[in-house]
C-alpha cells in the first residue's frame, strides 16, 4: 500500500499543496487505498441543509434534477462540496477496508457501520448510483464509496438505533 498523509493531502489533485477541503479536485479512485485510509461502502449521504435547499431550488424540486446536480458536483470535484454554498454534509456507511497503517490503531473493523463526523466537502467520494432522495430530511441513499482519512473522526452506529435516526441526530 502507498503511504498517505495524515490529513489527506495525497488525494488533492488541484491545486497541489492545499488541504482536501479547499481543493478544487480530489482523487476519488477507490480501486486502491493508501495505508492510512479507511474505505467506506456508502449507503446514505446526509446533505447539509443549506446545500440541499440550494440544490433543490436550483432543480425546481425535481428529484431527477437534484440527482444530476449531485452527480455533476462529485464528478467534477471528487467530493460533494456544493459550489454555491461551499458546504457538504456527512455520510453513513459500512467499513469495507482498513489501511495497513491503521490496523490495530483504530477501534474499527471491517463490517462496522459508521457515520463520518467530517464534512463531505473534504471526503473523497464516488457515487455509482443514486437510489432515493428524501428532501424532507436532506438525505440521499446511494451506492458508492468514500475515503476517511487517518485524521477523520467518526461515530460507530449503535445496533439498537435506526440508522436514519442516527443520521438525523
Amino acid at each position: 500500500m502507498k503511504k498517505g498523509h495524515k490529513y489527506g493531502t495525497h488525494r488533492v489533485i488541484s491545486p497541489k499543496g492545499v488541504l482536501p477541503q479547499p481543493a478544487d479536485k480530489l482523487d476519488n479512485n477507490m480501486d486502491e487505498i493508501y495505508d492510512n485510509e479507511i474505505l467506506i461502502d456508502v449507503q446514505t449521504l446526509n446533505i447539509d441543509s443549506a446545500s440541499f435547499t440550494q440544490i433543490s431550488n436550483q432543480a425546481g424540486g425535481d428529484k431527477a434534477q437534484i440527482a444530476e446536480i449531485m452527480l455533476d458536483i462529485v464528478e467534477k470535484q471528487g467530493k460533494h462540496r456544493n459550489p454555491v454554498t461551499g458546504s457538504g454534509g456527512m455520510l453513513l456507511g459500512t467499513v469495507e477496508k482498513i489501511g495497513d497503517a491503521l490496523v490495530g490503531k483504530t477501534d474499527l473493523k471491517v463490517g462496522d457501520k459508521i457515520a463520518t463526523l467530517v464534512s463531505l466537502s473534504l471526503t473523497p467520494l464516488r457515487i455509482d448510483k443514486i437510489k432515493e432522495i428524501r428532501p424532507d430530511v436532506d438525505q440521499v441513499d446511494i451506492d458508492g464509496k468514500a475515503i476517511l482519512f487517518e485524521s477523520g473522526i467518526y461515530a460507530k452506529i449503535p445496533s439498537d438505533l435506526p440508522e436514519k435516526l442516527v443520521m438525523s441526530a
